[in-house]
C-alpha cells in the first residue's frame, strides 16, 4: 500500500485544485517558512479523522476553508473546501477489492454552521467508514507514524510510563488491557451487586414480615374478587340463557302466530264472503224499499191522484172539444181567402223585381266602365308625379266610402219598407186577438166564480197536509243526519279501536317477551285475573321516563326494575308463598307500608351539584307520589350523569349512570360496553297513547248507545207520521177528485184566457217594436243622407284637387268622365232603391202567405187532433174507472209488502254490522299478530347478534354449568359481594402478589448471591490468565523495539549506544520504561540531560525502532531536523533514506542533507496574494546552488 497522491480544493493556503504527487520512498516537502508546507501535514490529519481543530491549527473547522474570515461580509470567496488521498491499494492492504482507493473529506458552509461529508471513490461514506478502513491499516491522525512539527523532542521527553504505553499500542495489548478493565469492572460490579444483594435480602426480610399482615386481608378480597369473577361469569352465561330462552319463545310464538295468522285468513275470507252476500241482500231490499216503499209508492200515489184529476178531466175535454172544433172551422175559412189575395199580390210584385233586376245589372255594367276609364286616366296622371298619385289614392278612398254609403241608405230604405208593411199586418191580427180575448174573458169570470167556492175546501186539506208532510220530512232529515252521524261514529270507533287493539297487542309482546322473569310473569297474570290481592305493579310499569334518560335509568335500576311492588307486606307474603308452591323462582318486593324514605349522602349530594350532573335519578322519573320511597329504595344515590369521562373525575366517590349506559360504582368498579338496554323498559308516551285511546273508545262507545237509541225512537214517530200521511194524501185525493171537474174547467179558461191577453200582448209589443224600428230607420236615413252629402262634397273637392295637380288637357277629360260616372251612379242608386223596395215588400208579402198557410196547416191539425181528442177523452174515461179501482186495492198490498220489507232490512242491517264487527275485529287481530309477529322477528334478528356477542363474552374452553340462578339472584349476589368489597376497605391487592413477588426475590437473591460468588472467583482466575498472557507479549515487544533501538541509535549517531530500561523489572506494569543514551565520545547520561538535537536523535532512533517491528504504510514527519546541527541532520537524513527502502515517508523539512537524501522534492511557495504554490523539484543540486552560500532553505 502506498500514497499516490494529494488533491486539494481550497484548502487553508491552497487556491482551487491542487494535485500533490508522492512518488515511493523519501519524498521532502520543502520552502520557506509559512509559505504552507505544513497546511499539507494538516490535510492529510483532517482526512484521517482528527477531530482536534487545535492539531489543524484552525480555531474553526470553517476556518479550513481557503480565505475565510471570520465576520467578514464578502460573498464572493469559496464557500467549502475538501481534500483526497489517493492510495495504491494493489497489495489489498486495506480491505477494499481495488487497486486504487480515493478517500475524499470536505466541508460546506451552510448559513453560520458548516457540514462535513465524506466519500469513497466518489460515493457518499461516512466517519465511521473511513475510521474502520484505517485503523485496519494502521492508519491514526495521533499515530506514532505521524509526527508533527515540534513532536520530535516529545518522544524522548515522554514520561517512562507513557513510553511504556506506546510499546503496548505497538504490541497490541491494548486489548488485554480493556479485557482486564473488563473483567475488573465485572467484579466490581459482582462484589457490588453481591453488597447490593445481602442488603435486598435484610430489606426482603422486613418488606415479607410487614406483607404478612395484609396478607390475610388481600386473600379473602382475592377471594371476592374470584367469586365476583365468578358471578359476571354466571351472569354471562345467564345473559346467554336468556337470550336463548327469549329468542326460542319468541321463535314458538312466530310459529303459532303464523298458523293463527292461516287460520284468520281464512276466517276473514269466510266473513268477507259473508259480508257481500249480507250486503247485497241487504242492498236488494234497499232498492225493493226504494222502489216500494219510496219511488213505488209515490208513484202509486201519484198514479192514483192522476188518475183521479184525469178522469175528470176527460169528461170535461170531451166537451171542450167539441166547442173548439167549431171555433176552429170559422177561422179557417177567414184565413183561407186571406191565404188567396196574398198570393195573387206576390206573384205581381216577384215579376216587378225580376224587371229591375235586369235594369240594374245593365247600370251596374255602364258604372264598371266608366270606373275602369276613370281609373286608367288618373293612374296615367299618378305615374307622372307622387302628388297626383296621393291625390289620386285619397279620391279612390272617398269614393269606395261613398258606394258604401249609398248601399246603406238603399238597405236602410227597403228595411223601412219591409217593416212598415209588418206593422200594417201585426195591426190587422191585433184586432183579431182583441176580439178573440173579450170572448174568453166571459167564459174565465163564469169559471173562476165557481172555482172560488171549491179552493176554500182544497186550501184547508192542503195545509193539513203540508204540515204532516214539513214534520215527516223534519224527521226523515233528522234520522238521516244522526244516522250519518252513527256511521261516522262506527268507522271512528273501529278505528280508534284497531289503534287501540294494535298498541295493547304490542305492549302485550313486550310485557310477555320483554325479559321478565318467570316469577314476576305469574305474579303479574294473578294480579290481572284477580287470583292475588295488594300487588300493584312491576317499578317498570310504575314509572314514566323521557326517551332522553330512557337508557341511564334502566341501567341504573338494573334487575330491580322488575322488583314488584305491593300495597303492604303480607300481599307480598301471600305471593311468596304462591311463588313457593308453584316452583317459579323468586321476586323482590317493594311494600308500601315498610319500604323506608331514603336520603341521599354527602358524597351523592356533592355530585349531583357538579355541572356534569343532569340529577338524581329517582327525580328523572315520573311516578305516583305514593310511590315516592319504592322508587327512593330502587335507584338510592344514584346520580345521573352527562358523559363517562366526566363522571370519572368522581369514580369512587358514588354510584353515577351516564347517559349512554355505563354505571360507575361506589366502590371504584366501572360497567360499560355496547347494548346496555335489556327487555324491560320503563313507560314512555306510548301507555299515555294507550289510555289516551282506552277513553277515547269508551267515550264513543257511549255517544254510539246514546245515538242508536235517538234514532230509534225517530223511526218510531217516522212510521206514525208515514200513515198519517199517507191517511191525509187519500183525503185529499178524494177532495181533489170532487173539485177536479171545476178545477178542470177552470184551467182551461184561464189557460184561453191567458194565451188570448198573451195574443193581444205579444201583438201590442210586435206593433210598438215595429213602430220604434220605423223611427230608428228614419233616424238613420236622415243622418246617413247627411254623410252622404257629406261624401259627395269630398269627392268634388277631390276631383278638383287632382285636376289642379294633373292640370291641362288630361285634367279636362278626367272631369268629364267622372261627371258622366257619377250621372250614371244617380240613376244606378234610384234603381236600387226602387229595387230594395220592391224586395222588401216581396219579403213582408212571402212572410204574410206563409204565416196564413201556416194558421191554415195549423187550424187542420188542431182540428183533427181536437177531433181524435174527443174520441179518445171518451174512451179514457171509461179506461181511468177501471184503473182507480184497481189502484186502490194495490195501495192496500203494497203497505203491506213495504212493512215486511222493512222489518227484512233492520234485521240484514244488524247481521252486517255485526259481521263487520267480526271481521274488523279479526283483521285488527290479524294486524296485531302480524305486527307482534314482526317486532318479534326483529327483535329475534336483535338479540341473534347480542347472543353471539354474548357468548363471545365468555371465555373459549369454559365448560356451561348445568344450571345458572336467576338474574335477580345473581344480581343480589353481585351486590352482596360488592358490599363484602366495599366493608373490606381499601386493600393493597399488590401486597398478595407483592408478598409473593417478595417471596420468590428472597430466593432469587439467595440463588443470585450464590451464582455472584462464583462469578467472583471465575473473573479472579481470568484475570491472573490475562495478566500472564498481557505481560508475555509486552515483553516480547519491548526486547524487540529495545534490540532495534540500539541498532537505529547506533546508526543515526554514527558510534553512539542507547537502550531502554524497564523501571520495574518483576512487575512491568507497575513502572515505566526509561532511555539511558551515549552519544560517540561522550559519557553515558539520562535522556533527559542529553541537548534538544541529542533527544530529536533518540526519538528519531525510537520511532526508527518501532518502525522495524510494526511497519506502516507511510510516515509523516513534519520538521523532524528542525533543531539538528548539519551533522546530525545528515544523519537523520540518512537514517530516513535508509528506513524509505522499506517504508513511504513524507518529510517537511528546509535542511540541506534531507533533501539530498530524498528520492522527490516538492516546494512550496507562497506569492504575494498569499496563495500556496507547489513546484517539482528535479535538480536538487541546482535548486541548493541557486541559494544562497551557507543558507538553508528557510533561513
Amino acid at each position: 500500500m502506498r500514497l499516490l497522491e494529494l488533491e486539494f480544493e481550497n484548502f487553508k493556503s491552497f487556491k482551487g485544485h491542487v494535485t500533490v504527487p508522492l512518488g515511493p520512498g523519501f519524498t521532502c516537502i520543502t520552502g520557506p517558512n509559512g509559505s504552507g508546507k505544513s497546511n499539507i501535514t494538516d490535510a492529510i490529519l483532517f482526512i484521517l479523522g482528527s477531530r482536534s481543530t487545535k492539531l489543524l491549527r484552525a480555531r474553526k473547522l470553517k476556518q479550513l476553508i481557503h480565505g475565510f474570515q471570520e465576520g467578514s461580509k464578502k460573498k464572493t470567496g469559496p464557500k467549502a473546501c475538501k481534500v483526497s488521498m489517493v492510495f495504491d491499494n494493489t497489495d489489498r492492504f486495506l480491505a477494499i477489492e481495488k487497486d486504487q482507493v480515493t478517500f475524499t473529506k470536505g466541508i460546506r458552509l451552510r448559513g453560520n454552521d458548516t457540514v462535513t461529508y465524506y466519500q469513497l471513490d466518489g460515493v457518499k461514506s461516512s466517519a465511521g467508514e473511513f475510521e474502520a478502513l484505517f485503523s485496519r491499516a494502521g492508519l491514526y491522525a495521533t499515530g506514532y507514524n505521524i509526527i508533527q512539527q515540534g513532536d520530535v523532542i516529545q518522544t524522548s521527553l515522554m514520561s517512562g510510563t507513557e513510553r511504556r504505553r506506546k510499546i503496548e499500542d505497538v504490541a497490541g495489548i491494548t486489548a488485554y488491557d480493556n479485557r482486564l478493565r473488563s473483567t475488573r469492572s465485572a467484579r466490581k460490579s459482582v462484589e457490588a451487586d453481591l453488597t447490593l444483594l445481602n442488603e435486598r435480602a435484610k430489606e426482603a426480610k422486613r418488606t415479607l414480615k410487614q406483607l404478612e399482615r395484609e396478607k390475610e386481608a388481600a386473600e379473602k378480597l382475592e377471594k371476592i374478587i374470584e367469586e365476583i369473577k365468578e358471578n359476571e361469569l354466571l351472569l354471562k352465561f345467564r345473559t346467554v340463557f336468556d337470550f336463548e330462552a327469549e329468542i326460542g319463545s319468541r321463535r314458538e310464538v312466530v310459529e303459532t302466530y303464523s298458523k293463527e295468522l292461516e287460520k284468520l285468513e281464512k276466517e276473514q275470507t269466510k266473513r268477507k264472503i259473508e259480508i257481500e252476500k249480507a250486503e247485497k241482500q241487504f242492498q236488494d231490499v234497499e232498492n225493493n224499499i226504494a222502489v216500494s216503499g219510496g219511488n213505488k209508492a209515490r208513484e202509486l200515489q201519484e198514479e192514483l191522484d192522476k188518475t183521479r184529476v184525469a178522469h175528470a178531466l176527460a169528461e170535461r175535454n170531451a166537451d171542450s172539444a167539441k166547442e173548439e172544433l167549431e171555433s176552429l172551422e170559422n177561422e179557417r175559412k177567414v184565413s183561407d181567402n186571406d191565404y188567396k189575395l196574398s198570393s195573387k199580390e206576390l206573384k205581381v210584385l216577384t215579376s216587378y223585381l225580376d224587371k229591375g233586376n235586369k235594369k240594374v245589372k245593365k247600370l251596374e255594367s255602364v258604372v264598371s266602365a266608366k270606373v275602369t276609364r276613370l281609373n286608367e286616366l288618373e293612374g296615367t296622371v299618378a305615374n307622372d308625379s307622387e302628388a297626383v298619385s296621393s291625390q289620386r289614392d285619397k279620391l279612390e278612398i272617398l269614393r269606395k266610402d261613398a258606394g258604401e254609403l249609398e248601399m246603406q241608405r238603399h238597405r236602410l230604405e227597403g228595411e223601412k219598407e219591409q217593416i212598415e208593411l209588418q206593422l200594417k199586418s201585426a195591426k190587422e191580427q191585433l184586432t183579431r186577438s182583441k176580439q178573440w180575448l173579450d170572448s174568453v174573458v166571459t167564459d174565465a169570470k163564469e169559471a173562476d166564480f165557481q172555482l172560488k167556492d171549491l179552493e176554500v175546501g182544497k186550501n184547508s186539506a192542503a195545509k193539513n197536509l203540508d204540515k204532516i208532510k214539513e214534520k215527516h220530512n223534519t224527521v226523515l232529515k233528522t234520522i238521516e243526519s244522526h244516522q250519518k252521524k252513527l256511521s261516522n261514529l262506527e268507522i271512528s270507533l273501529r278505528n280508534e279501536s284497531m289503534k287501540l287493539a294494535s298498541k295493547e297487542a304490542a305492549q302485550r309482546a313486550r310485557e310477555e317477551f320483554g325479559g321478565y322473569a318467570k316469577g314476576v310473569k305469574a305474579l303479574l297474570q294473578c294480579r290481572d285475573n284477580g287470583q292475588l290481592r295488594g300487588i300493584i305493579g312491576t317499578i317498570a310499569e310504575l314509572g314514566r321516563v323521557d326517551e332522553e334518560y330512557a337508557t341511564a335509568l334502566e341501567v341504573a335500576a338494573g334487575a330491580r326494575l322488575q322488583s314488584i311492588v305491593t300495597e303492604d307486606d303480607g300481599a307480598a307474603a301471600t305471593a311468596i308463598e304462591f311463588l313457593k308452591r308453584n316452583n317459579i323462582g323468586r321476586v323482590r318486593f317493594l311494600p308500601l307500608n315498610k319500604v323506608h324514605s331514603y336520603k341521599p349522602s354527602a358524597h351523592a349530594l356533592m355530585i349531583s351539584n357538579k355541572e356534569s350532573a343532569i340529577g338524581f335519578a329517582q327525580d328523572l322519573v315520573k311516578f305516583d307520589p305514593r310511590y315516592k320511597d319504592v322508587f327512593g329504595n330502587v335507584f338510592g344515590d344514584t346520580v345521573i350523569m352527562e358523559s363517562l369521562g366526566k363522571a370519572r373525575q368522581y369514580l369512587g366517590k358514588g354510584r353515577m349512570v351516564t347517559l349512554e349506559g355505563e354505571l360507575l360504582e361506589a366502590g371504584g368498579a366501572l360497567v360499560g360496553g355496547s347494548a346496555p338496554r335489556t327487555g324491560i323498559h320503563f313507560g314512555t308516551a306510548e301507555r299515555e297513547d294507550i289510555d289516551e285511546l282506552a277513553n277515547n273508545v269508551r267515550a264513543l262507545e257511549t255517544e254510539k248507545l246514546q245515538l242508536s237509541s235517538q234514532v230509534g225512537e225517530l223511526l218510531e214517530e217516522a212510521g206514525k207520521l208515514a200513515t198519517a200521511r199517507q191517511e191525509l194524501e187519500s183525503e185529499s185525493a178524494a177532495f181533489q177528485t170532487r173539485v177536479t171537474d171545476y178545477d178542470g174547467r177552470a184551467e182551461e179558461v184561464k189557460k184561453r184566457l191567458d194565451d188570448a191577453d198573451d195574443a193581444v200582448k205579444i201583438r201590442e209589443g210586435v206593433i210598438e217594436a215595429l213602430q220604434g224600428e220605423i223611427l230608428e230607420r228614419t233616424d238613420l236615413l236622415v243622418n246617413l243622407e247627411k254623410d252622404i252629402e257629406k261624401s259627395s262634397k269630398a269627392i268634388g273637392e277631390a276631383t278638383t284637387n287632382l285636376q289642379a295637380v294633373a292640370g291641362g288637357k288630361t285634367s279636362k277629360v278626367i272631369a268629364d268622365v267622372q261627371i258622366s260616372l257619377d250621372e250614371s251612379r244617380k240613376e244606378l242608386a234610384t234603381e236600387q232603391a226602387t229595387l230594395a223596395s220592391l224586395d222588401a215588400k216581396i219579403e213582408a208579402m212571402k212572410s204574410e202567405v206563409g204565416r196564413l198557410k201556416g194558421e191554415l196547416e195549423l187550424n187542420q191539425k188542431e182540428q183533427k187532433e181536437l177531433q181524435q181528442k174527443h174520441k179518445s177523452e171518451t174512451q179514457t174515461s171509461k179506461k181511468l174507472e177501471k184503473t182507480l179501482k184497481s189502484l186502490r186495492k194495490e195501495e192496500q198490498e203494497k203497505f203491506k209488502e213495504l212493512k215486511g220489507l222493512r222489518d227484512e232490512r233492520d234485521s240484514l242491517h244488524d247481521l252486517l254490522t255485526n259481521l263487520k264487527s267480526e271481521l274488523a275485529a279479526k283483521q285488527e287481530l290479524r294486524r296485531s299478530r302480524k305486527h307482534a309477529m314482526d317486532d318479534l322477528k326483529v327483535e329475534i334478528a336483535t338479540r341473534e347478534p347480542k347472543l353471539i356477542e354474548a357468548k363471545a363474552r365468555i371465555p373459549e374452553n369454559t365448560k356451561t354449568p348445568q344450571t345458572v340462578p336467576s338474574r335477580e339472584k345473581l344480581e343480589t349476589t353481585k351486590e352482596s359481594l360488592d358490599r363484602n368489597r366495599n366493608r373490606l376497605g381499601n386493600v393493597n391487592m399488590l401486597s398478595l402478589e407483592h408478598y409473593r413477588q417478595e417471596a420468590d426475590r428472597f430466593s432469587e437473591i439467595k440463588k443470585h448471591k450464590k451464582q455472584l460468588n462464583e462469578e467472583v472467583r471465575r473473573l479472579d482466575n481470568l484475570e491472573n490468565k490475562i495478566s500472564d498472557k498481557k505481560e508475555t507479549k509486552f515483553m516480547g515487544v519491548y526486547n524487540s523495539i529495545g534490540e532495534s533501538f540500539k541498532t537505529s541509535f547506533k546508526e543515526i549517531t554514527g558510534g553512539g549506544e542507547a537502550w531502554l530500561v524497564l523501571e520495574n523489572e518483576k512487575s512491568p506494569f507497575e513502572g515505566g520504561v526509561t532511555i539511558k543514551a551515549r552519544m560517540p565520545r561522550k559519557k553515558l547520561y539520562p535522556v533527559e540531560a542529553l541537548s534538544g538535537g541529542e533527544k530529536s536523535l533518540v526519538s528519531m532512533a525510537f520511532i526508527f525502532a518501532i518502525q522495524g517491528y510494526d511497519p506502516s504504510p507511510f510516515y509523516l514527519l513534519d520538521e523532524p531536523d528542525q533543531n539538528l546541527d548539519g551533522v546530525n541532520t545528515e544523519h537523520i537524513g540518512r537514517a530516513i533514506a535508509l528506513q524509505a527502502n522499506v517504508a513511504q515517508f513524507l518529510v517537511v523539512s528546509l535542511h540541506h542533507a534531507a533533501l539530498r537524501e530524498s528520492d522527490n522534492v516538492i516546494g512550496v511557495f507562497m506569492g504575494d496574494d498569499g496563495v500556496s504554490r507547489l513546484h517539482q523539484i528535479r535538480d536538487v543540486e541546482t535548486f541548493l546552488s541557486s541559494l544562497p552560500v551557507e543558507a538553508e532553505v528557510g533561513a
